[in-house]
Formats: structure tokens, C-alpha cells, sequence
């Protein structure tokens, strides 16, 4: 059973429609709704005529919760936006209907935390990212099942690549041209990215055990983990 509010959509009923796009037999793909010369919101659609997206809009920004539909009828998010920036409590359900969690955030500052599951199981992580001011920064991991390793993490500095990214293939390698070095969105060899790091407190530092695909999460994620394998 869902632990969140019913869909309540953003967009003012009094609203005029516009579709903008539509499928291949004609049906309405997507429409923007505006009130009052001002366009307050954006609607997807797939084939069936079933919603696949709701969003409020103020200007060109989000404003609003922001809802998607994984397939018709089946809920997959409510993420909530204030002028562009996620702020509050997003929620998140699989494809059966499932309750998989929620993460909180203040005007876009804080940690993203994706999940997957299904059929009553719990949850477990798939995905984190830290964000300040609606961009990323801080570490972004994709998780493995197990909860305990990652195959792929990276770094972020106001938005831009700015640490190590590695990807790891399903035997736990390194695969091939990584790990991969960024300093402010540029690529650098690791040697520059040694000297830099020397002198940049938001760079992590580099250590061989890192390439290994096992994490041990910090205490802010670790509590949202799933079941161990």
C-alpha cells in the first residue's frame, strides 16, 4: 500500500490544453496547459491515452510535484519542485504497485536515493547522488544488488565531473580506459590529477583499494540500504 499522497496534479483544472506533439495514429503524445497567458504545467501521454508524465511549470522551470508512469497505470514517482529545484519529500513505487521509499530535499540540496524492487520484497538501493543547489556534487553510485559493491561511481563539483570515474563489468574488473580523471569537467592524466588533488580538499584522493567495486557507504546512505547478499 502506498505510505504517500494519491496523484494530485499541479496544473490548475481551469487550465486550457495545448497539445504539442502527438503518436503516430494521432493520439496526443504531450500538451503544455496554460492560465492566464502563462503556461503552469506539461502533461505526457502514451498511446492508450493513459498519463506517462505530470508536471506543474512556473516559467520554464518545474514547479509543482512532477509525476511519472513507468507504464500505463502504474506509478513510479512523485518528486516534488519549487521554482526548478526538487524541495520536499519524493516517493517512489515499483511496477506492481510496490512502496520503495522516499528521500527529502531542501531547494535541491541533498541526496538523491533511487530504488528498485518489486513483489513485496524490500527495496534496495540502485542508485545514489549527492546534490547542492540542484546540482550534482559530491560521489554518484550505481549499486549492485548485493548493496555492498558498485559498477560505476563518480565525482561532482557544482555540477561538473570532478574526481574519479570507474566502471566495473560483471566480474568485478575494471573495464578497459578506467579509471578515468577530472579536474573542473576536464579530463587530466592522473598524474595532473595527483598534483591537483594535493591542493584541492574537494578532490578525493586516489588509492588503489578504490578500484575494487566494494564500498563501504557512508552512515547518511548506509542506513537506506537494502537487504545484504
Amino acid at each position: 500500500m502506498s505510505e504517500a499522497p494519491a496523484y494530485r496534479s499541479s496544473i490548475p483544472d481551469s487550465a486550457e490544453e495545448r497539445v504539442i506533439e502527438t503518436h503516430e495514429d494521432g493520439s496526443k503524445a504531450q500538451a503544455e496547459y496554460w492560465l492566464d497567458g502563462q503556461r503552469v504545467g506539461r502533461r505526457y501521454f502514451f498511446e492508450s491515452g493513459e498519463l506517462a508524465g505530470d508536471v506543474g511549470l512556473r516559467g520554464d522551470r518545474y514547479h509543482g510535484i512532477d509525476y511519472r508512469w513507468d507504464m500505463p497505470g502504474s506509478l513510479m514517482s512523485a518528486i516534488p519542485y519549487a521554482d526548478g529545484l526538487e524541495h520536499g519529500t519524493a516517493h517512489q513505487w515499483g511496477y506492481d504497485g510496490t512502496y520503495l521509499g522516499s528521500y527529502t530535499m531542501q531547494h535541491g540540496t541533498g541526496i538523491d536515493l533511487w530504488r528498485s524492487g518489486c513483489g513485496g520484497e524490500q527495496p534496495v538501493l540502485s542508485e545514489v547522488r549527492y546534490y547542492r543547489d540542484g546540482q550534482r556534487h559530491g560521489f554518484e553510485w550505481w549499486l549492485n544488488g548485493d548493496q555492498r559493491s558498485v559498477y560505476e561511481e563518480g565525482h561532482y563539483a557544482n555540477g561538473q565531473p570532478h574526481g574519479i570515474l570507474r566502471q566495473w563489468n560483471s566480474q568485478g574488473r575494471l573495464r578497459r580506459g578506467y579509471p578515468q580523471y577530472y579536474v573542473n569537467g576536464e579530463r587530466v592524466t592522473k598524474r595532473q590529477y595527483l598534483r591537483a588533488s594535493q591542493h584541492d580538499p574537494n578532490l578525493p584522493r586516489f588509492s588503489p583499494e578504490d578500484n575494487l567495486p566494494a564500498r563501504t557507504f557512508p552512515p547518511e546512505v548506509a542506513q537506506h540500504l537494502g537487504p545484504q547478499e
